[in-house]
């Protein structure tokens, strides 16, 4: 299973550089307004639901719980984003957590610098730091053949139409590939910190405008089992707000783990 994840790390990079061109040359040849609107909204999608709420939050860090359907869901549409499987991201942000901004940190910019805004990771796949999926065949299926699933998929957009191939497609994957690396470099290197903690998380309000509330990094590595990466109230998390109506939605509000509960 390692070769799986090593070829989802390294085509995370190859993702980034073509589909920006792709998006750049698509954008000039076809502009149009009311498609982007779609771009955002499927952002949106494999963004904060996939990987923010389900990858990050859910699958993670157990901060809450929520129906397998919408597990099953958020985790393709996340999966689609282009960042990597389930299992893959889970691995990498565990030991980012185990080892932050120290030697083992797979993403750290004291140790790569501003080069893991281009994909530059250091780390050694170790299965068991996701284990919590790896009996599960929906996470490991994904896994195991993410490219093959994440090239159909894209066909499938544009064969139905190629402006749903650009828009639903192309563009979002340009964003949320660029976004998600630019974070792992913002998150600790810019910002102001609300606690402290063994390493140099950040708490960074742009960052956290565009990947749905994750730039309160600092909030989140004080308090890493919290549903909410919020501690003062101007700082805007979209994330804990959808976490809160799908625990709402599905009853299981009671499951929520608040901002005291590490």
């Amino acid at each position: 299973m390692t070769k799986y994840f090593y070829s989802n790390v390294k085509g995370i990079v190859i993702t980034q550089i073509l589909f920006a061109v792709l998006s750049a040359v698509g954008l000039y040849i076809a502009f149009d307004a009311n498609w982007l609107i779609l771009s955002l909204l499927v952002y949106f999608v494999s963004g904060c639901l996939g990987i923010t709420v389900t990858y990050h939050r859910y699958l993670t860090h157990k901060s809450f719980k929520m129906p397998q359907w919408c597990i099953y869901l958020f985790s393709f549409f996340g999966a689609m984003g282009g960042t990597g499987s389930t299992l893959g991201w889970l691995s990498v942000h565990r030991t980012h957590h185990k080892y932050s901004d120290k030697d083992g940190d797979p993403h750290s910019p004291h140790n790569a610098g501003w080069k893991i805004i281009f994909g530059k990771y250091n780390y050694n796949f170790n299965p068991m730091d996701a284990k919590s999926v790896l009996r599960d065949k929906f996470h490991v299926t994904l896994h195991r053949y993410y490219y093959l699933i994440f090239v159909i998929w894209g066909l499938a957009l544009f064969a139905i139409d190629p402006y749903l191939g650009l828009y639903g497609f192309i563009i979002p994957v340009t964003l949320q590939t660029w976004i998600s690396n630019v974070t792992n470099w913002a998150n600790h290197s810019t910002g102001y910190t609300n606690f402290n903690t063994s390493d140099n998380s950040k708490n960074t309000w742009w960052i956290s405008a565009l990947n749905w509330g994750d730039g309160w990094h600092n909030n989140h590595h004080a308090r890493p089992g919290s549903y909410t990466f919020q501690h003062k109230w101007w700082e805007i998390d979209i994330s804990a707000y959808a976490i809160r109506l799908i625990c709402l939605l599905s009853g299981t509000t009671n499951t929520i783990k608040t901002f005291n509960q590490k």
